[in-house]
């Protein structure tokens, strides 16, 4: 069962929306052609992605946002970005050099720790490329159809997520089976969907990696490993059927997160799962690792996760002034950033854990449908 209604993608089309309302009023610009305007209340709108740079927090929203701090959240700086469509996730191998991946399949460079950005690959040239690269060989021309397709109506597929394993080898991922991959630091990226064990061509929602290896997540309770001999994605599915937002890849340990409140654990590499209750139905839509191999996890209605007994269960706190968050990542070795539908927030791990006492049933929201 394919689903359609993702928040991500909810997100992209208010700003699409808006894009047209100003078309009528002024005369249409493509958000992949236009610079991000300059917000000075950009880290308190809504923000979907984020991700540490060193001793630096970025985070990525709509229209083209990207702010980050170094003074621990106190004071935020919004970056130069070339282009304004949503972007939904960022990623950071090494402190100055980073990726940021949204809507319009734009893929975005710094290599200054997120200060400017450069378009390194757009949704219309990725058409081109994926036309080119299958144009021969039987196999291909199913990719081909489905293209030339999207390309006569005038459309473009977002990339969901980014995950670079070095500064030169690093994957983007999307809708409809849509992935890439470069070895030379995004100046040329080669398309690889027929290397993912995918026939229905489910969306791809996350791409991470950790100790016990790289792997994806997307629809229908789908997850991916990457097996390095065969060059090749492999399917390693839950036992659910509906869409995974993420996965947190630790040693020995696997945790995917998604719709309707939905935890798996797998211990061995994805063989098998089980499903861990966290007593709530609200979508879980981030997760990271900290460095002590406990997972933190959040959901849309506000609630943080944080695993005890080796994320076989966890502990759920309410923050004050909790807001629907959308990612989580460690600020240092003592925070968390969150970002979501107020902006971005920095707390202390002891603040998180001391705000309240551990409490059941605390993500009692709606479920993502």
């Amino acid at each position: 069962m394919i689903e359609s209604n993702k928040w991500p993608l909810r997100l992209g089309a208010l700003a699409l929306m808006a894009a047209a309302s100003l078309g009528q009023a002024g005369g249409f610009e493509d958000p992949l052609d236009v610079a991000a305007q300059k917000n000075v209340l950009a880290a308190k709108s809504p923000l979907i992605g984020v991700a540490r740079a060193g001793a630096r927090v970025v985070a990525t929203g709509p229209r083209g946002v990207i702010v980050y701090s170094d003074d621990g959240g106190k004071n935020w700086v919004q970056g130069q970005v070339p282009v304004r469509t949503d972007l939904l996730a960022v990623h950071f191998p090494s402190p100055l050099k980073g990726w940021a991946v949204g809507h319009g399949g734009v893929v975005l460079h710094t290599d200054d720790g997120g200060k400017t950005w450069v378009r390194q690959i757009d949704g219309r040239q990725v058409s081109k490329l994926i036309l080119a690269h299958y144009a021969t060989g039987e196999a291909g021309q199913n990719y081909v159809k489905r293209e030339q397709s999207l390309i006569n109506g005038g459309g473009t597929q977002p990339f969901m997520s980014v995950f670079f394993e070095t500064e030169q080898r690093g994957y983007v991922v999307g809708t409809f089976n849509r992935i890439l991959r470069t070895n030379d630091g995004g100046k040329t990226w080669e398309p690889i969907l027929q290397r993912v064990d995918n026939p229905k061509e489910l969306h791809f929602y996350a791409i991470s990696a950790g100790p016990d290896g790289l792997y994806m997540v997307g629809e229908a309770g789908s997850v991916w490993k990457y097996d390095s001999a065969a060059d090749q994605f492999v399917q390693r599915p839950t036992p659910y059927d509906g869409t995974l937002f993420g996965i947190v890849v630790g040693d020995r340990k696997l945790v995917a997160y998604g719709m309707r409140g939905s935890v798996f654990l797998s211990k061995n590499q994805g063989e098998s799962w089980q499903r861990i209750d966290t007593g709530g139905h609200a979508g879980v839509s981030g997760g990271t690792l900290l460095d002590d191999g406990s997972v933190v996890l959040v959901n849309l209605a506000g609630t943080v996760f944080k695993s005890v007994e080796g994320a076989e269960s966890f502990k759920s706190f309410r923050a004050p002034q909790s807001m629907s968050y959308f990612g989580v990542t460690p600020a240092d070795q003592n925070r968390l950033a969150f970002v979501g539908a107020e902006g971005i927030r920095l707390r202390g791990l002891a603040e998180v854990q001391a705000v309240a006492a551990p409490i059941r049933g605390a993500a009692s929201g709606n479920a993502a449908q």
